[in-house]
C-alpha cells in the first residue's frame, strides 16, 4: 500500500510538470496574457506539501530554461510560490472563495516584485510576455518613470495568471470535494482530475511551436528597404568608379603600412587579392578567405568549401570567384555563397591555381590536373576540358575572344573563341615565362622567371619593348590602372612600367619578397599582396613621410633646405636628403653624433647650426663646391656652448639663443653677448624674433625681453598679460601686425600697440610653435597635432572648435617640441619623433575624399533582415529592437566624420569619427514613420561627402488598439473589485470582532456585577442566620411579581439587583441588634430603622444599576404614608421600592426569624389582605396571591424548607 502511495506521488508529479509545461506553451502559442505554468505546482502543493509544490515550480523553470534562457532565474520564484501555496493551503484557504482570492493576490504581488527586480538587473525590464510589454510601453508613453512601468506591466501579467491560477484550483477541488463526498474517494478523485485537465491541456496546446515563433513577430521584410543617395554597392563619384590617381615616378606622397598576424591578417600571408563593386576587399590566405573593410579583417570560417585560398577573381557582374587548395571554386554574391564548383560538378581536381573570364562570358578555371571551361548559362556547369593543360600559374583574356596563359613549366598556351590554337611565332619562342597580361591597348606583356619583360603589340604582331629590370627576379603580377599606369610586382619589389621601356622603382622597404598580386582600390590607394609577408598598402596623403622613404628614423630637431639639399638637425647628429635619397657628405661627418638643435640658412647663403655642448657652426660653399666649416666656442666669446635658436636680423647680424644668454655675430666675429647683466630677468634663452624694429627674446621663466633699436631693454611678464613666464615660440603675423606668443600652458597674442591677452578660448595648451600662411590660415602645432585657425578668429578669441589635423588626417608622426620646421614656398617640413614629414599648407585637411557606405542588412530584435532592393522597412508592433549596421568602407589615412538622424526619433543628428563609429541600435521606437539619415563629413561641421537615408515604417502597438485598452480596464476593475471586497470585508470583520469582544466584555461586567451584587447580599444575609438566602428569595418575588406587571427583561434584572442589595444597610447595624431574640427596644428599632438610609448612601455611587438606591431606601414605605423613613404613600412610592416590600415583608412572614418562628400562610394570607391598601400596594396585594395560588410560589416547598430549617 506504501509503494502504491509512492507510486501515485511520482505519477502525479510528473503529471503536473507536464501540465505546466503545456500550459506554457499554450499560453505562448496563442500570445495570452498569462503564464499558465503554476496550475501543476499549486495542485501538487496542495496534495502533498510545500517541498513537492516547490520541486515542481523549481523543475518546470529549469526544464522550460532549457529553451529560453531568461526562464532559468525565475526556477528560484517558482519553487516560492510552490511553497507559500503548500503551507497556506493547509490552512484551508482553498475552502472560501475570499481567501482564495487573497491569496491570488499576494502571489501576484509576490511574483512582480521577484520578477521585476530580476528583469531590471539582467534584462533591461524586459517581460516575456508581449501583453506585459505593451503594458509597460503604454505606461512609458504616457510618461511613467520606467521602474514603476516596469511594475505596472509585470503586475498585470502575473495578476491574471494567479487570479486565474487560483480560481481553476478552486474550481478543482470543489469539483474533487463534490466527487469525494459522492463516492468517498478523495484521492483518487483528484488524481484523475489532475490526468484529465493534463489531457485537455494537451489538447488545446496542440502542436507546440518554438518560444520565439510563437511570440507572434510577423517582421516584414519583402519591401524592407531604402531611399538613398548613393545605393548600396554604388560609387557616389565619378573619379572612385574610375581610380583616377595620379603617381608620381616613385609614389612618395604615399604612406605605407603593412598588415600581417599582428594587424590581424591571421595567416600571414595573401596569395591573392580582389576588390568587389561594393568597394571590399578580399584576401586569399591558406587559412581562408578574409573580407577587410578598412577597420578589420573577417575571415569566413563558417564556410567549409572556402578553408584554403589560392586565387581570386570578380567577374563583370561584381561576383566573387574564389578559387581553393583543396575543395575547388566557391561563387559568392554580396558575401554569401551561392555555388561550387568541384570535382562534383566536372572539375577534374579540386586544388584550383587561376581563373578568368573571356569576352564571351566564358569562365576558365585552371586546376592542377587540367583547364576547364565552366558556363553561367542555364546553371552553373563545365562546358568544356582542356586535360593537357595542367597547374596553370598565370591567365589573361582580352576582348577579342583570346586567352593566353602559362603553366607551371613555363610553357604558354593560347585559346581563341574556346578553342585552342597555336601560341603566336613571336610569343611562343620565349621560354621560362611565368605571368602573362593583356592590357587595355591590347597589348600582350610577358614576364619570366627571371627579370625579363616583353611587350607585343598584338596587331602587329611584334615584340615593342623589351625590359630588364635590376634586381627583380621573377616576374609575378602585371596591375594596369584606370589612368593605364602599369605596375609589375615580383619577388623582390615593384615597379611602374614608363613610356618607351623605361620603368622606376617603388620603394615598398621591407616588403620586398613574393609580391604576387596587386590592386588598385577605389579610393586610388595601392595594396600589394604577398604570400610570405601579407599586405602592404600604400595611402594617399597629403603628408610625405621622407625618412619612411630614405628607410630610417630619427627625431628630428630642425629642418632647413640649403644648396639643394635638405638638412635635418637630430639628436644623433645630421642627416641630409637630396632627390629622397639619403647622401653623405663633409658636413654630414663632421656633425655625426652632434645633437644638432637649430639650423638657420641666412641671405648670404651661409647655413648656422645650433648644437648642444659644441657650440655654434658656420658653413660656406667655397669655390670647389665643397663646404668651409667654422666652430666657434665658449673660447670665441660665446656664452656657452648649449644652443637653441639662431635667427638673422634685417641688419644682416645672427642673432643664436643660448642657455646662458644670447650672442650677436657679425661675419665671424661675436659682437656683443646679452645675459643677466643687461637686464634679462632669466638668462636660459628658449627662442628669438626680430618684430618691428625690436628684438624679442623668449627666456625658460622669465618671460620676454624685448631690446629695441636704441638699445633699450624692457620686460614683458605675467604681469602684462601672459599666461606663462616660459615663452616656447613667439610669431609675427602680417593681418594686424601683431605677434602670437607660445607658453608652456597656451597661446597669448600681443597687438602692435603692445598689449598682451591670452587666448584663453583655444581648445589646447601643450603647443610647440605657429605657422603663419599668407591666405590668412595658421597653424598651431603642438602635442594633439595641427590645430587649423583662421588667424582673425584665433586673434578674437571666441571660437574654440578648430580642426584638428592628425593621425586621422594622415599626420602619423609626432610633432617635436622645441623643434624648427623650415619652410619652402607652400611647403613644410615638419619635424617629426621619426623624421621628417613634409606637407603643402594648402592642403594639409584637404584631399580627394571618397567613401563607401552599404547597408546590406539590419538587425531586427536579433534577426538580420536584408535591405538590398528594398524601399521601406516594415517592423512589426511587437519589435523591440533595431540596429543599423552601416559599413562605410575607408581604406585611407583620413579618418571622416559621421553623421546620424532618426527621424522621427532622434532630436539631433550625432556625430563623431568613423574610428569610433559602431552599430547604433534604437530600443523601443513608438509607431509611426522613421528615416534613418547617416552622412560622410569633411569636418564635424562639414560638408556632407556622402549620405544615405533608408525609411522605417513601424506598425501600431498593441497598446494602442481598442481591445487592449478593455483589457486594461478588466484588469483595474478586477483589481478595484478585489481591494473594494479586501477592504469591506476586512473592515466589517473589524467591526464585528470588535463588536464580540465588547459583548464578551459586557457579559463578563455583567457576569461580574451579578456576582458582586450576589456577594454583597450573602454578606448581608450572612450577618444574620435566621435571614440566610433572605435577599436572593426577595429579589426572586420581586421578579415574580414585576414579570406579572409587564416588566421588560432588563427592568425585571435591575429590579432582581435592587432586591438584592435592599437589606445592604444593615451591615451597618451592630449584630446585637440585628440578631436580638427578643423585641427591640424603642432605641434599638430607631437603630434598625436607620439601615434604609445607611444602604442608600452605600449604593448611591453604585453604577452599575440605574437607581440601584431605591429598593434600599423606600421598601419599608408603606402605601398609606405610615411608614418610614420618608412616610412616602401610594404612588409616590417608587413601583420598585412598593414590590420589594411587599416581597420583604412576604418573605420576613414566610421564614424563621430570631425573635420568632415562621407564621402560618394561613396567617401571612390574611395578613397580606388586611394590610392590602395600608402597607402594600392592592394591585401588587393581588399579584402576590395569584402567584401563591398558582403555585409559581411555591409555598409548600417553601414551609418544608422553613421546617427543616427549625428542625436543625
Amino acid at each position: 500500500m506504501k509503494n502504491k502511495k509512492e507510486y501515485m506521488i511520482i505519477f502525479v508529479t510528473v503529471a503536473a510538470l507536464l501540465m505546466d509545461i503545456l500550459g506554457r506553451e499554450f499560453a505562448v502559442k496563442f500570445v495570452l496574457p498569462v503564464w499558465t505554468d503554476s496550475i501543476g505546482t499549486f495542485l501538487v502543493a496542495y496534495l502533498y506539501g510545500p517541498v513537492c509544490g516547490a520541486f515542481v515550480g523549481f523543475t518546470n523553470n529549469i526544464i522550460y530554461g532549457i529553451f529560453v534562457e531568461q526562464e532559468l532565474i525565475y526556477c528560484i520564484v517558482g519553487s516560492m510560490l510552490g511553497i507559500i501555496v503548500g503551507i497556506y493551503s493547509k490552512k484551508r484557504v482553498f475552502d472560501k472563495q475570499f481567501t482564495t482570492m487573497t491569496l491570488g493576490m499576494g502571489l501576484a504581488l509576490f511574483s512582480t516584485v521577484m520578477a521585476v527586480m530580476v528583469n531590471a538587473l539582467l534584462y533591461s525590464g524586459n517581460i516575456s510576455n508581449v501583453w506585459g510589454n505593451q503594458v509597460m510601453l503604454l505606461c512609458v508613453d504616457k510618461g511613467l518613470p520606467k521602474f514603476i512601468s516596469y511594475i505596472a506591466g509585470q503586475f498585470c501579467v502575473e495578476f491574471m495568471d494567479k487570479i486565474l491560477t487560483v480560481e481553476i484550483m478552486y474550481l478543482l477541488l470543489k469539483i474533487a470535494h463534490y466527487f469525494r463526498k459522492k463516492f468517498n474517494k478523495r484521492f483518487k478523485t483528484i488524481t484523475q482530475i489532475i490526468i484529465l485537465a493534463v489531457v485537455m491541456a494537451g489538447v488545446c496546446c496542440g502542436k507546440t511551436e518554438k518560444t520565439a515563433a510563437a511570440q507572434n513577430k510577423s517582421v516584414q521584410t519583402s519591401k524592407a528597404g531604402y531611399t538613398s543617395e548613393t545605393k548600396a554597392g554604388k560609387v557616389s563619384k565619378a573619379n572612385s568608379e574610375n581610380n583616377k590617381s595620379e603617381y608620381n615616378s616613385e609614389l612618395y606622397s604615399y604612406i605605407q603600412k603593412q598588415y600581417s598576424k599582428d594587424e590581424g591578417l591571421l595567416s600571414g600571408e595573401a596569395n591573392d587579392i580582389a576588390q568587389t563593386k561594393d568597394g571590399k576587399l578580399w584576401i586569399g590566405t591558406y587559412a581562408g578567405l578574409f573580407k577587410y573593410d578598412g577597420v578589420k579583417f573577417v575571415c569566413f570560417q563558417d564556410i567549409s568549401s572556402v578553408k584554403s585560398v589560392n586565387c581570386l577573381y570578380v567577374d563583370e557582374e561584381g561576383r566573387l570567384w574564389v578559387g581553393t587548395n583543396d575543395n575547388g571554386v566557391t561563387i559568392f554574391i554580396n558575401e554569401d555563397a551561392v555555388n561550387v564548383v568541384d570535382d562534383q560538378n566536372g572539375l577534374l581536381s579540386n586544388s584550383v591555381k587561376k581563373i578568368v573570364c573571356d569576352s564571351h562570358g566564358n569562365y576558365y578555371i585552371g586546376t592542377s590536373e587540367a583547364l576547364s571551361v565552366v558556363s553561367l548559362s542555364g546553371g552553373v556547369k563545365v562546358t568544356k576540358t582542356f586535360k593537357n593543360i595542367k597547374n596553370v600559374v598565370s591567365m589573361t583574356a582580352d576582348d577579342n575572344g583570346n586567352v593566353a596563359g602559362v603553366t607551371e613549366r613555363g610553357e604558354m598556351f593560347w585559346i581563341s573563341d574556346g578553342k585552342l590554337i597555336n601560341t603566336p611565332k613571336a610569343v611562343s619562342k620565349f621560354k621560362d615565362c611565368n605571368e602573362v597580361y593583356f592590357s587595355k591597348a591590347g597589348q600582350l606583356y610577358i614576364g619570366t622567371t627571371g627579370n625579363s619583360i616583353y611587350i607585343f603589340d598584338m596587331e602587329s604582331k611584334k615584340l615593342k619593348h623589351k625590359i630588364r629590370i635590376s634586381g627583380f627576379e621573377s616576374i609575378n603580377c602585371f596591375y594596369q590602372t584606370d589612368n593605364d599606369k602599369m605596375f609589375v610586382c615580383s619577388d623582390t619589389g615593384v615597379a611602374i612600367l614608363g613610356k618607351n621601356g623605361s620603368y622606376h622603382k617603388i620603394n615598398t622597404n621591407n616588403f620586398n619578397s613574393s609580391i604576387d598580386s596587386m590592386l588598385v582600390d577605389y579610393q586610388g590607394n595601392l595594396w600589394f599582396g604577398s604570400s610570405r609577408l601579407g599586405l602592404l598598402e600604400m595611402c594617399k596623403s597629403s603628408f610625405e613621410e621622407i625618412f619612411q622613404n630614405i628607410g630610417m628614423t630619427a627625431v628630428v630637431n630642425s629642418t632647413e633646405k640649403w644648396d639643394g639639399i635638405l638638412f635635418c638637425g637630430t639628436d644623433d647628429g645630421l642627416v641630409a636628403v637630396k632627390g629622397r635619397k639619403k647622401v653623405s657628405n663633409q658636413l654630414t661627418k663632421r656633425l655625426q653624433n652632434v645633437r644638432v638643435r637649430c639650423l638657420k640658412a641666412d641671405s648670404k647663403n651661409t647655413l648656422w647650426i645650433a648644437t648642444t655642448e659644441m657650440g655654434i657652426y658656420k658653413v660656406t660653399i667655397n669655390k670647389n663646391g665643397g663646404y668651409d666649416i667654422k666652430n666657434f666656442t665658449d673660447k670665441q666669446g660665446i656664452p656657452g656652448m648649449r644652443f637653441r635658436n639662431i635667427i638673422e636680423c634685417s641688419d644682416g647680424r645672427i642673432m643664436i639663443a643660448g642657455d646662458y644668454g644670447v650672442a650677436i655675430m657679425s661675419g665671424d666675429r661675436v659682437v656683443n653677448v646679452l645675459d643677466s647683466k643687461d637686464g634679462m630677468l632669466n638668462e636660459k634663452s628658449l627662442c628669438l624674433l626680430e618684430h618691428k624694429d625690436a628684438c624679442y627674446v623668449g627666456s625658460d621663466g622669465g618671460g620676454i625681453t624685448k631690446i629695441d633699436k636704441n638699445g633699450k631693454v624692457t620686460q614683458i611678464t605675467k604681469k602684462d598679460g601672459l599666461s606663462s613666464d616660459v615663452v616656447l615660440r613667439m610669431v609675427s603675423e602680417t593681418v594686424y601686425g601683431g605677434m602670437f606668443i607660445v607658453t608652456s600652458n597656451g597661446l597669448c597674442y600681443m597687438s602692435k600697440d603692445g598689449k598682451v591677452k591670452s587666448l584663453d578660448k583655444f581648445p589646447y595648451s601643450n603647443n610647440y610653435d605657429i605657422v603663419c600662411n599668407k591666405n590668412g590660415i595658421c597653424w598651431v602645432l603642438g602635442s594633439a597635432g595641427i590645430y587649423e585657425a583662421k588667424i582673425k578668429e584665433l586673434i578674437k578669441n571666441v571660437r574654440s572648435d578648430y580642426l584638428l589635423i592628425n593621425s586621422k588626417h594622415g599626420l602619423r608622426a609626432s610633432l617635436v617640441a622645441n623643434s624648427w620646421p623650415c619652410r619652402e614656398s607652400g611647403a613644410l617640413y615638419l619635424c617629426c619623433d621619426t623624421g621628417v614629414v613634409k606637407v603643402n599648407m594648402s592642403d594639409g585637411s584637404k584631399g580627394d575624399d571618397s567613401y563607401r557606405m552599404i547597408m546590406n542588412y539590419v538587425e531586427i530584435d536579433g534577426e538580420k533582415v536584408a535591405i538590398d532592393r528594398i524601399d521601406t522597412l516594415k517592423m512589426s508592433a511587437d519589435s523591440r529592437q533595431i540596429t543599423f549596421a552601416p559599413e562605410i568602407l575607408n581604406y585611407s589615412v583620413k579618418d571622416p566624420y559621421i553623421s546620424v538622424k532618426l527621424e522621427g526619433h532622434d532630436t539631433k543628428r550625432r556625430t563623431c569619427l568613423l574610428s569610433e563609429f559602431n552599430k547604433i541600435t534604437y530600443t523601443d521606437l513608438k509607431t509611426g514613420r522613421y528615416v534613418f539619415k547617416i552622412s560622410i563629413l569633411d569636418g564635424y561641421d562639414g560638408n556632407v561627402i556622402e549620405s544615405g537615408s533608408y525609411i522605417i515604417d513601424k506598425d501600431n502597438e498593441m497598446y494602442q488598439y481598442w481591445w487592449f485598452r478593455l483589457y486594461i480596464c478588466i484588469i483595474a476593475g478586477l483589481v478595484l473589485i478585489w481591494l473594494t471586497w479586501f477592504i469591506t470585508r476586512t473592515c466589517m470583520q473589524r467591526t464585528m470582532l470588535k463588536q464580540k469582544l465588547e459583548l464578551e466584555y459586557a457579559k463578563k461586567q455583567i457576569k461580574m456585577s451579578n456576582e458582586t451584587i450576589l456577594s454583597i447580599a450573602r454578606t448581608v444575609d450572612a450577618k444574620d442566620s435566621n435571614t440566610s438566602q433572605h435577599s436572593y428569595r426577595v429579589s426572586e418575588y420581586s421578579v415574580a411579581i414585576a414579570k406579572r406587571l409587564g416588566f421588560s427583561d432588563e427592568k425585571c434584572e435591575n429590579l432582581r439587583k435592587m432586591a438584592l442589595l435592599h437589606d445592604i444597610g444593615k451591615i451597618g447595624i451592630p449584630d446585637a441588634i440585628l440578631n436580638k431574640p427578643a423585641k427591640l427596644t424603642d432605641e434599638e428599632y430607631k437603630i434598625m430603622k436607620t439601615h434604609v438610609t445607611l444602604g442608600a448612601d452605600i449604593l448611591k455611587d453604585f453604577t452599575l444599576i440605574d437607581n440601584v438606591n431605591i429598593g434600599a431606601l423606600y421598601h419599608h414605605e408603606k402605601y398609606d404614608g405610615t411608614g418610614y423613613c420618608y412616610g412616602l404613600k401610594g404612588e409616590d412610592i417608587p413601583i420598585e421600592a412598593r414590590i420589594i416590600g411587599i416581597a420583604d415583608a412576604f418573605d420576613a412572614m414566610t421564614a424563621n426569624r430570631v425573635y420568632r418562628k415562621q407564621l402560618d400562610i394561613d396567617y401571612v394570607t390574611n395578613e397580606l389582605k388586611r394590610c392590602s391598601g395600608t402597607q402594600f400596594d392592592p394591585k401588587l396585594v393581588k399579584i402576590m396571591l395569584s402567584l401563591m395560588d398558582e403555585g409559581i410560589i411555591d409555598v409548600e416547598s417553601l414551609y418544608a424548607r422553613s421546617k427543616g430549617e427549625t428542625e436543625e
